[in-house]
């Protein structure tokens, strides 16, 4: 039986926009809690937004947007509704906001995302009021977008990592990560991310959603799900299916999502004379998600083998198995060092691969149901809701009582 907890208070930090961005840990893991009792306050950064009346901080309760039952308080800092002067506004207004929070709160713990606009803000105010923080390691910040201040992010990552009270990363490879970036010698500790594998595995074929978008039942989908990164080695695996697809007339892939690549993609579809063959599908709603994903034979993650992917942990793989769809992947230092050779992904070495592994792959129908099973059986034992939120919620209770 789960260990009862007592109820905390719960500031949750980061510099997205809690009610646009795809949905992933930073949207599970604080519902999560909040259906446990905890009472949660996510401060958010609403970036995008292009019209603004936010004179002062603006705070309220909000239903959850995986979880519908559960209830969070969500704040954002002064915004003028002009996405660039934003950004750098909320440098500052950061302050009052975060101070309010904390007037107004008495906050057992913080568990916090942010590190360039206002990571550094987060660790002092909340070292003024005695509230220790959990820093959550995701992503190299520095590295997740090419940007002029890559050198000060990372600067702000070194900080960030070395002083928080606790870290918490998300595998063994970002947690390395941080370490050795930062010259940690406080404690960090590895806290998975959790999946619901339910809102996954049972859904079937939807056969009018594949015909509105022209894949007929004879067709063999090769998808990939998630953001179009500059390191999705996305230009490469569509390259080597424009060349391989030649003699795999059934042969189609399926783009969802989008990001800073969409446009040069499609004008790559376009370019290689292979419009008819490629489907891109724009950001899916969450809920709809998994009768999108269910229409693909193989699932394919093809980011680029360097340090912002080794040691982040794409969710778009643990989703791609709990759906039942045989996977292939870069082997990626935190992927790999969390499944090994037994979980039934298929590893690569490049994007160049991707295509070619699923060709050989769809040739074995035998092969495939064994397969399915490998990997959903991975996927529960590591990342199953309750194991996972049980494992951060004992952090933040053993981090809330040493802050008293």
């Amino acid at each position: 039986m789960r260990e009862a907890f007592s109820k905390l208070k719960i500031l949750v930090v980061h510099e997205v926009n809690y009610l646009e961005k795809i949905i992933y840990e930073i949207h599970e893991f604080p519902e999560l809690l909040a259906l446990r009792g905890h009472d949660v306050t996510f401060f958010d950064f609403a970036e995008g937004l292009k019209k603004s009346n936010l004179l002062t901080t603006r705070i309220k309760k909000i239903k959850g947007r995986v979880y519908r039952n559960s209830t969070i308080s969500l704040a954002t800092p002064l915004q003028l509704g002009f996405p660039a002067i934003d950004r750098l506004l909320a440098i500052f207004s950061s302050v009052p906001a975060l101070v309010g929070l904390f007037q107004k709160n008495k906050f057992d713990v913080v568990l916090n995302y942010a590190v360039p606009t206002y990571g550094f803000q987060v660790l002092a105010i909340a070292r003024l009021f005695r509230v220790p923080v959990i820093h959550r390691a995701l992503d190299v910040s520095h590295l997740i977008r090419e940007s002029i201040f890559n050198p000060l992010i990372k600067f702000w990552e070194k900080v960030i990592y070395r002083s928080a009270d606790y870290l918490s990363a998300n595998n063994a490879a970002m947690q390395e990560y941080c370490v050795e970036l930062s010259g940690r010698t406080k404690e960090s500790v590895v806290n998975y991310p959790p999946l619901d594998s339910k809102h996954f595995q049972f859904v079937t074929y939807d056969k009018a959603l594949a015909k509105t978008l022209g894949i007929d039942e004879s067709n063999k989908v090769i998808m990939y799900m998630g953001s179009f990164f500059y390191f999705s080695g996305l230009v490469e695996a569509i390259e080597t299916f424009a060349a391989q697809s030649l003699a795999q007339p059934h042969l189609t892939m399926l783009l969802i999502g989008g990001g800073e690549q969409d446009a040069e993609l499609r004008e790559l579809v376009k370019n290689l004379g292979i419009e008819k063959r490629v489907i891109f599908t724009g950001f899916i709603p969450f809920d709809d998600l998994p009768r999108y994903m269910k229409l693909a034979d193989i699932a394919i993650n093809t980011l680029h083998p360097t340090l912002v992917a080794h040691v982040a942990f794409p969710h778009k793989v643990l989703q791609y198995m709990a759906t039942g769809i045989p996977t292939v992947t870069t082997k990626l230092d935190g992927l790999y060092s969390a499944f090994g050779d037994q979980s039934g992904l298929t590893w690569i070495s490049d994007a160049n691969e991707a295509v070619s592994k699923s060709i050989d792959l769809l040739a074995k129908p035998d092969m495939l149901d064994a397969v399915r099973k490998s990997q959903l059986s991975a996927v529960k034992k590591l990342f199953a809701l309750d194991t996972t939120v049980d494992s951060l919620e004992s952090l933040l209770k053993r981090v809330s009582s040493k802050g008293k």
